[in-house]
């Protein structure tokens, strides 16, 4: 039996590609036990340094902040100011800074309000 049966595909982002790398330096480094006293399932050894370097590579870069526009600059549809101020019994202002706090989306608005609740 092979160690792979089917190819498996390359990733198509960076990030994935250098975890994929990663990984099969690990498995090409790897050895496995053929002594008597390995376990019958046929355990496998690997090279402590190739798992640092390994694991070494693998870590993750903080996110980029997401570039949002200033709460100011944010257009609100008046039908979802409307909507916010008679679902959430709330008047106009406080219900057009919420919009604008949520990028104008009023399903994140709705959310963000429930959970500060």
């Amino acid at each position: 039996m092979s160690e792979r049966e089917s190819p498996v595909p390359l990733p198509t982002n960076a990030e994935d590609l250098k975890r994929h790398k990663a990984l099969s330096s690990m498995e090409s480094t790897s050895t496995v036990s053929s002594t008597d006293d390995a376990p019958s399932g046929g355990s496998s050894s690997s090279d402590p340094s190739a798992l640092g370097a390994a694991l070494g590579s693998i870590t993750s870069a903080p996110a980029p902040a997401p570039t949002s526009k200033p709460a100011a600059a944010v257009k609100v549809k008046a039908e979802d100011v409307t909507f916010i101020m008679e679902h959430l019994d709330l008047p106009k202002q406080k219900a057009t800074d919420l919009l604008r706090k949520n990028g104008g989306e009023l399903i994140a608005t709705l959310r963000a309000f429930v959970t500060e609740a």
